[in-house]
């Protein structure tokens, strides 16, 4: 299992943050996801076998956001807080 760390750049409001939490469960081996609409941000956990952390921006892309990747520690440790964890 790996983790990817997201900076979503154009999510505004909680249609967003739905959308985008729809997209990336659509990803063939992605286990769960929190999208933090507060920070900008996604942490998505996969199966590396199955998925790639590419596969996931192209993801990202195709549901109108642009995204990058990032080390930023405080989006791992996703709270459950956000709403729109999938744990």
């Amino acid at each position: 299992m790996q983790t990817a760390r997201l900076n979503i750049i154009g999510m505004d409001h909680e249609g967003c943050a739905d959308r985008l939490t729809g997209a990336l469960e659509a990803v063939n081996g992605v286990e769960t996801v929190c999208v933090s609409l507060a920070r900008h941000g996604a942490t998505v956990q996969f199966d590396e076998r199955l998925a790639t952390q590419e596969r996931l921006l192209a993801a990202v892309n195709d549901a109108g956001f642009m995204g990058e990747a990032t080390d930023e520690e405080q989006l791992s440790a996703c709270s459950g807080a956000c709403g729109h964890c999938r744990h």
